[in-house]
């Protein structure tokens, strides 16, 4: 029987485990429950650009979970004015001919953690966000969010369309306009090209979408479903759900479309792969022995097993990015969020009754986006599995759900 974790503590430690434990962070943190207190100082003009500039840091940082932001302001002299705090870190942003220069200083040791110039962008909230992610892979070893978009479909014009979003609910984009029905998009080279499926002509196709160019090319319209599709980058294939045998299951394409392999052969229902980082493994749903629950098998349809075992139905199985983890959703009443973890086969049960589905990672392995089904209109939430803090992502007041997050950087 599988050990299951339900105490925050235990998430806590596994993922303390994961990261670099060299990183100067982890030695002032302490554990990733403790944020750590930091001040921003900005010795640039206080013009509508700047100010921009400043609050944006300051929400990025705080959304990244890692920091507790005391205070963001003005100062003509930050070497001075940094002396009244006593917060663990110090950041500076000190004008410079070109743009800024960004000092992020451990005020209890003295020390330097991290110093770059920047020049100044068209976009003070992009230059926020990129400040944001340098920090915080610097000082933690894990990718910042911050440039990172979600792709997401609205009934927000009546029907069904998809849209891209900024991390933060800036730049709401629609990026398709259609008179047929299209669902689950997926990053495919995220910030470019995009997976999802169409319902022209009355049955469901694969189609890939050149979100800059609007060029679509449709690469599956099988007899029957071509659905759930999930891409690994690492090895240029999709591992997608077909029905033409009669039922369905999992094959393996490449990213043109071409059929590699049938991985899974089964009178039951084979649905939602979910690709490992190294596209060496999958994670899916099967009901090949009753009820829906959550497996994993190597690509190759080898070394099967089953790792989901909180209730009578599981689904929406999802790796995160660094591949230490599989998210899914169980059901017991009302739909709650569990993370297994596949080195040592713990599940820890992250949200009980949240009505979640559709789950997505971001791209720090740390910040889970899920639909709130509960919610009238449906929302996207945003969940901190390490504080369990969440956030509403703004998306209009519609319809919004299968949310899909990328890091487009």
């Amino acid at each position: 029987m599988k050990k299951l974790c339900f105490l925050w503590f235990t998430l806590c430690l596994l993922f303390t485990s994961k990261l670099h434990s060299s990183t100067i962070f982890l030695q002032i943190t302490k554990n990733l429950q403790e944020k750590a207190e930091i001040v921003l100082l900005s010795g640039t003009e206080k013009d509508n650009y700047w100010e921009k500039f400043l609050s944006t840091l300051k929400r990025d940082l705080t959304y990244s979970g890692y920091f507790n932001v005391v205070e963001a302001a003005f100062t003509e002299n930050p070497e001075a004015t940094k002396k009244r705090y006593t917060t663990e870190i110090i950041l500076q942003g000190i004008k410079t001919s070109e743009g800024i220069r960004i000092l992020v200083e451990d005020a209890l040791e003295e020390k330097v953690l991290f110093e770059k110039n920047y020049q100044k962008d068209d976009s003070p909230s992009y230059l926020a966000h990129t400040v944001n992610d340098d920090i915080v892979l610097h000082l933690t070893g894990k990718p910042g969010i911050a440039l990172s978009k979600i792709l997401f479909v609205s009934d927000a014009t009546g029907k069904y369309e998809l849209y891209s979003i900024d991390y933060d609910g800036d730049n709401l984009k629609q990026l398709t306009s259609t008179e047929y029905l299209v669902h689950y998009p997926k990053w495919l080279i995220p910030g470019r090209e995009i997976l999802y499926i169409s319902y022209e002509g009355g049955w469901p196709k694969l189609v890939k979408m050149n979100i800059r160019t609007g060029e679509k090319k449709i690469l599956l319209a099988e007899p029957g479903l071509n659905a759930c599709a999930s891409p690994s980058i690492t090895t240029g294939e999709i591992a997608v759900v077909l029905s033409k045998g009669g039922y369905p299951d999992i094959y393996i394409v490449d990213f043109n479309g071409k059929i590699k392999r049938q991985i899974t052969s089964s009178k039951s229902t084979d649905a939602s792969p979910s690709f490992s980082p190294d596209g060496r493994t999958i994670a899916f749903v099967s009901d090949r022995y009753g009820s829906p629950q959550i497996y994993t098998m190597t690509k190759d349809g080898g070394h099967l097993k089953r790792i989901s075992f909180l209730s009578n139905y599981s689904t929406s199985p999802a790796y995160s990015p660094d591949g230490n983890y599989i998210a899914y959703v169980f059901q017991k009443g009302d739909f709650g969020l569990a993370v297994y973890e596949p080195s040592t086969e713990e599940t820890s049960i992250i949200g009980e009754g949240i009505g979640c589905e559709d789950v997505s990672w971001a791209p720090d392995s740390r910040h889970i986006i899920y639909t709130d089904v509960r919610s009238r209109p449906s929302s996207l939430v945003i969940m901190d599995i390490i504080t369990g803090e969440k956030r509403i992502l703004n998306t209009g007041k519609a319809n919004s759900f299968s949310p899909s997050w990328g890091q487009v950087r």
